[in-house]
């Protein structure tokens, strides 16, 4: 269990692959320098990588790493957590080679499943069980043997006289590499004047560093120099564009299915800073690094990895770390020589203390888990992306790309389209801007569907501009019906209820991700009509005893207006409370008009005996125009289970769940009753809901979910719903 998401987190830190084939030896292209100062200064940083630094011998310091891998959707109501890490140690270096690492303390989770070195890993007892019982138990087995061979981290293999700028396996070309005039053009930046307390005052100086070419081993960046002696002492970077598996790597994409494509992974930012010891030395301060990795239209990883350095201790000729004599009981100490890609090498000497006192360290922070930056502040790194993507080149995203097939969802089957078949071209047109066309047909209508947009800024934070023709869209809120799980379902089973209408216009819309909260407005006008059953085939159709309902006719309308969404959500552990939310709004005006507002919220928590509890409210309505499309509708696995899609429908509704669940997140059996009403405004109810009854299985805290579902009240019919994001 453990090792695969050790893998995967290599994979996020290495990035794919070197860069080393891009060197060549030539005369740098006239246009590398916007200005001689800019000239100068990377000549001097140059010779300085290599300069040994005059005066230390030796110095030590506390570190502090994080890591953090989450686990997605794009329509997920809230973030797992997938890995978890924070280890603390005690490092010296010394100027002869000699390194040592005497770590302090020592914390690793794997929250989807329940696992977490500093609880007790009972299976009969508390709230982690079975399949967390056991990776629990691995992880603190081979806790201390991890960190006795550790030895390639950044934070704890940096030299002071070598490179500064963390860049890992060499997945990227280094701005300050012999040849790197060919493929960066450099600048001169902003100027910082500090003041030392001894009366003096140091200059930085900024380099700004431009990729000649969007390709994702270049990368783009602001370096910071101590003006005197051209150290580099602030680094802020990421790739020139995001790595794809297709573009980067195509003899390795032919073996991924095409539903899996695209694979891409996107860092946001990669920040390294120094601060100056006993007034001479620049030594490491802090790291971070902020990616997602995206498989398909399917899934996000997130990853964040920081570390920090303080409590720094320079040129002392004794230590406080045990690095010769007899160690305490149950300690463990590992001597390795250990050659660098310079040739160099280390003596390096890991000390590792009881498993125990690892786990209960005073030095572990209290905020593990929340998923929250510590080396940075949230308004530092939210300049650093900023200045970042205005350094970015023309182009950077993709050449242009012609998709078709299983990739990006362009394959769906439902019962109006039939087999709907699709292909795309995505363009880029400037820096951090691209424009994407598509164009399908369904074997059932054959009506073309068009849509084209513009789209600029990164995933996290865009501006899309689309227009389209004779769009099928789905009537409803919560459910998808043009997903895969959707068209896999209507294709098996012929299942599918949910209701649709063509929309023909446009729209403008602003779509802004945090890690807890997305929001998204859009400006839209838009011609809405009815369409009508095509198609009621299913592979296993003979073995249904009813027959495909009826697709109920959208009211025509010309509607112009503004819609909105808001999603938020609070804790990663599911052995404590998390809490989700989401906001719904949207008004139209003219010749149609009408307001519509809804909320959800939903709350999970541990529970005595090894259960979890859950429990989920939501209501709205809509005033004005009563379009058909626009009522609000309950049914399905997002609402009510055990009924269809458009079992209730009306201006207004209110709807509930609860859930009681076996407590480990990683594989759950959960007991569920859905409860619902929609109808009149004027005319809530509260006594005569639709209302039913469940079981269900999870794995990976509620992320893959099956349910089997009875209609107990006003409905008698059974449902099978297979989805992803479930409350547990």
């Amino acid at each position: 269990m453990i090792q695969p998401i050790r893998t995967l987190l290599v994979a996020g830190l290495i990035l794919m692959a070197p860069a080393q084939a891009m060197a060549q030896v030539g005369r740098a292209p006239a246009d590398s320098y916007r200005d001689d100062a800019a000239r100068a200064l990377i000549s001097r940083a140059r010779a300085a990588r290599a300069r040994d630094i005059a005066g230390l011998r030796s110095y030590e310091g506390l570190m502090r790493e994080r890591i953090y891998v989450g686990l997605s959707t794009r329509r997920a109501r809230r973030e797992r957590g997938l890995f978890e890490q924070e280890r603390v140690a005690r490092l010296r270096w010394s100027a002869d080679g000699e390194r040592v690492v005497q770590w302090i303390g020592a914390r690793q989770a794997i929250p989807v499943i329940g696992a977490d070195t500093r609880r007790d890993a009972s299976p009969t007892g508390g709230t982690v069980e079975a399949a967390g019982a056991e990776a629990q138990s691995e992880m603190k087995s081979e806790l201390r043997d991890d960190l006795l061979k550790e030895k390639d981290l950044p934070g704890f293999a940096f030299d002071p006289a070598g490179d500064k700028l963390a860049f890992g396996e060499d997945w990227a070309l280094h701005p300050l590499a012999d040849t790197a005039e060919a493929y960066y053009r450099y600048a001169s930046g902003d100027t910082l004047r500090l003041g030392l307390p001894d009366g003096r005052s140091i200059v930085l100086v900024e380099i700004q560093v431009a990729p000649r070419a969007p390709d994702f081993h270049l990368v783009a960046g602001s370096l910071w120099f101590d003006q005197e002696s051209a150290s580099l002492v602030r680094a802020t970077y990421r790739p020139a564009r995001p790595f794809n598996l297709l573009l980067d790597q195509p003899e390795d994409a032919k073996d991924v299915p095409g539903f899996l494509q695209p694979i891409e992974a996107e860092l946001s930012y990669i920040t390294v800073e120094y601060s100056l010891q006993e007034l001479r030395f620049w030594l490491p301060r802090r790291f971070a690094m902020q990616g997602e990795a995206r498989v398909g239209g399917l899934l996000t990883i997130p990853l964040t990895v920081e570390w920090t350095m303080r409590d720094y201790e320079v040129n002392q000729d004794t230590s406080s770390i045990p690095i010769t004599g007899p160690l305490p009981s149950g300690w463990s100490r590992e001597e390795k020589r250990i050659e660098g890609k310079d040739g160099k090498t280390s003596q390096v000497t890991i000390i590792v203390p009881r498993t125990d006192s690892l786990l209960r360290s005073s030095e572990l922070s209290e905020d593990f888990g929340r998923r929250s930056p510590t080396a940075f502040t949230d308004q530092e790194l939210e300049q650093l992306r900023g200045q970042l993507e205005a350094l970015l080149p023309t182009y950077h995203r993709f050449r242009p790309h012609l998709d078709y097939g299983l990739s990006r969802g362009l394959v769906r089957y439902n019962r109006v389209e039939g087999l709907s078949l699709g292909a795309a071209a995505s363009v880029p047109l400037a820096s951090n801007a691209s424009a994407r066309f598509e164009a399908r047909v369904g074997t059932g209508d054959r009506d073309p569907n068009l849509t084209a947009e513009v789209r600029r800024g990164p995933d996290r934070s865009y501006w899309k501009l689309s227009g389209y023709y004779h769009r099928l869209e789905g009537i409803g809120d919560w459910n998808n019906p043009l997903s895969v799980t959707s068209s896999a379902t209507n294709l098996l089973l012929g299942t599918g209820r949910d209701q649709f209408y063509r929309a023909t216009g446009g729209a403008l819309e602003y779509a802004r991700s945090g890690s807890r909260v997305r929001a998204s407005v859009a400006g839209f006008y838009e011609k809405q009509d009815s369409v009508s059953l095509h198609t009621d085939f299913a592979v296993l159709g003979r073995l249904r005893h009813d027959t495909v309902a009826t697709v109920l006719a959208a009211d025509p309308a010309h509607v112009q207006g503004l819609r909105g969404n808001l999603r938020w959500f609070s804790g990663l552990d599911p052995e404590h409370l998390i809490l989700t939310g989401e906001l719904i709004g949207e008004v139209a005006v003219g010749e149609t008009s009408y307001r519509r507002a809804a909320a959800i919220a939903s709350a999970s928590h541990p529970l005595p005996l090894g259960l979890a509890g859950a429990v989920e409210v939501g209501a709205g309505a809509l005033w004005g125009d009563e379009l058909f499309q626009r009522l609000w509708m309950l049914g399905g696995s997002s609402t009510l289970r055990g009924f269809d899609g458009d079992a209730a429908r009306g201006a207004s509704f209110w709807r509930g769940r609860v859930e009681l669940a076996t407590g480990a997140p990683g594989a759950r059996v959960s007991l569920f009753s859905d409860v619902g009403w929609a109808g009149p405004r004027d005319a809530w109810n509260l006594h005569d809901p639709l209302a039913s009854v469940g079981v269900g299985v999870s794995l990976l805290d509620g992320f893959l979910r099956a349910d089997v579902a009875r209609g107990v009240r006003r409905g008698s019919g059974w449902g099978v719903h297979f989805y992803l994001d479930g409350l547990f």
